[in-house]
This record gives C-alpha cells, structure tokens and sequence, in this order.
C-alpha cells in the first residue's frame, strides 16, 4: 500500500540531504505550498498512486491562478515537486506510477500557446544589458547636495558591482570594506562564499570596479562595515562604532536591504528605456549578462562554474548554456570546411 502525499513530504524531508538551510527551506515552502494546492483542489488525503503525470503542471497553474504567485517562484516549487517525485520514483517502488517521461512530455505539451512561460529570462535580456545599466549611471550628473550626491554614487557602485562580480543581491548586500580590501591586495580578486549553496564564488573586480566603489565610500566618511548601507535622512550617525552598524537594521550605515536594491536596480533601468514588463531587468540579470558575455567569449563552463559559485558544470549548463554556441559552430565548421581554391579550379 502507498503512502499519502503529506505521508510521503514527510519522508523526504526526513531523508534528503540539503547543502545548507536556505536551501532546505526553499524545498520544504515549495513542497508545503503542494500540500496545501492538493487539500484545496481534492479535499482529502490522496496517495502517492494517484498522482497523475501532469500534477507539476497542475500545481504550476494552481499557483499563478489562484495563489498569483510570481512566475520565478511558481518555477521554484515546480522544480522542487519533480525532485520530490524523483527521489519518491527512485527510492520506493510503485509510489509513483507515471514515468519520468511521461511527466516531461505533459510538461512540454502544456507549454503550447502559453508564451508567459515560454519565454526564458535570456529570451528578456536586454540586449548588452551589463554596458547599458552602467552607461546610464555614469552619465548621471552628480548633485550638490551631499545626501542627492551620495544616493547618485550609491547607484552607480551598486550598478558596476552586481556587473563586474555577477553575484546574487543578498550576496553582494553582504560585502563589507574588509572583504573589498582583502581583493585589493590579491589583484581584485574576490571569494566569497554563497549563501545560496554554501560554494565559493569567484570574483575579479577590476581597477574601474574599484575606482567607483571608493569614490563611494570616500563620499560616505562612516564606520559602517557594509559596502551598501542605507542612507536615511540624516547622517548624523556617521561617527557611531562598526559593531553599531553591524547589528543595526535601519537607518543610516545600516546595510541595504535586497528590496531596496531591487528598487534601485529598476530605477535605473527605466532611466535606460527598459520596460520591467518586457525586459528582464532585476539585479539577478546582472548575473545571466555576465555569465552569457563569459560563454560567448570563450569562457570554459568549469570556469562560469567557478566564478557563479555553481555545485557543478551542469548546473551552468543547464541555466546559461542550455542551446548550443551556433556562432562558435558556423566559425569552426567554415574553417574545417574550406577547401584549397585551386583544387576547385577545372
């Protein structure tokens, strides 16, 4: 006899082994927001044998119709939900009793007409997103007034940060002066370790990079350990101690919250003549234009891998170079192709 699927969750979150605890979080809010999509829609305990091959589409359409949630995170639980369903296939038999395949081909079909999710974050990346969000901030003049000057700086280091290291938000909010002077005497280069899955990215911030970031700081005159903090409307907590800062939440040298971030990162972006609702346009882009740029020039996947702070290749593979490199292709066949012009000569 098969379990229930709240029998089951149970078991997985008893069973798997999570890198860290953010991520286990994500997994167990994705496989709760399941629980709460099956008592909703069927009312009762259902066991595992009468899933049906197409409940991840189901439970996707669950989550955007009736809960409206945000499309990156509707993809989240489904991943989350086909990790479940591997590790219930793989580890009981006669749990689940629709193939793997059989998922992916529902999956797919269910994609037809619907270009919401069709369309891919790389499909709505600006085009030279990375160049165009600094181009605008560079030409932004600077204020007079010292608070107008500080946030017009703030953007800009912001800006040519989230370019240069291709870190998440949370991530890059966490950097603090310390961190930033470590990279100076190692040539810029930075590693810091991910809170998203506990690896070591690897960074390089160059010359520029630093240059603005300074110009930042410098602007700033506080003990605040955090590289992007909060301005408030007064200052008048410069001189107060880093340990104040550190623990502080807000007001001015408190860090920069990610939402704040967010909204900046926007702002700029609307100044660029880039439309949210089009365009893929939030810090993460920063990540996916750098990553693309590293692909295109070269870059081997072990090495994007490294600089993510990727678990492995795949992952790279998988999100940023699903397709192969058509140019790359077309240039290597050319050559391999070409024949000597006087064996064509008759």
């Amino acid at each position: 006899m098969s379990p229930t699927v709240q029998e089951a969750i149970a078991i997985f979150k008893s069973n798997v082994q999570f890198e860290n605890a953010n991520t286990r979080r994500l997994y167990f809010r994705g496989l709760d927001a399941f629980a709460e999509y099956l008592n909703e829609t069927v009312g009762e305990e259902l066991e595992t044998t009468a899933l049906q091959k197409n409940v991840v589409v189901q439970y996707g359409g669950w989550m955007k119709d009736v809960r409206g949630y945000a499309l990156p995170t509707r993809k989240l639980y489904q991943a989350v939900l086909r990790a479940a369903l591997r590790f219930w296939r793989s580890n009981y038999e006669g749990w689940i009793r629709f193939t793997r395949e059989e998922e992916q081909e529902a999956s797919r079909t269910s994609l037809i007409g619907n270009p919401e999710e069709q369309s891919s974050r790389h499909e709505r990346l600006p085009e030279d997103f990375g160049n165009t969000m600094l181009k605008t901030v560079m030409e932004m003049p600077l204020p007079g007034k010292s608070l107008d000057r500080l946030e017009v700086l703030r953007m800009r280091a912001l800006v040519i940060a989230l370019r240069a290291t291709a870190l998440r938000i949370g991530d890059l909010c966490s950097l603090t002066k310390k961190q930033i002077e470590d990279a100076r005497v190692q040539n810029g280069r930075l590693e810091l370790r991910m809170e998203k899955t506990g690896r070591l990215a690897h960074c390089r911030l160059g010359i520029d990079t630093l240059k603005i970031i300074d110009a930042y700081l410098e602007a700033r005159e506080d003990n605040s350990p955090w590289i992007f903090i909060q301005h408030g409307k007064s200052n008048r907590r410069k001189r107060n101690s880093p340990s104040f800062f550190k623990n502080a939440h807000k007001g001015y040298g408190a860090r920069l919250s990610t939402t704040s971030s967010w909204r900046i990162i926007q702002q700029v972006a609307a100044l660029s003549g880039l439309d949210r609702e089009k365009h893929f346009t939030s810090p993460h882009a920063f990540r996916h234009w750098h990553a693309k740029t590293l692909i295109e020039n070269g870059t081997s996947l072990e090495n994007v891998q490294a600089v993510l702070g990727h678990s492995t290749p795949a992952t790279t593979r998988v999100i940023y170079a699903p397709e192969p490199d058509k140019r790359q292709i077309d240039a290597v066949e050319d050559g391999l192709q070409k024949i000597n012009q006087d064996w064509l000569k008759e």
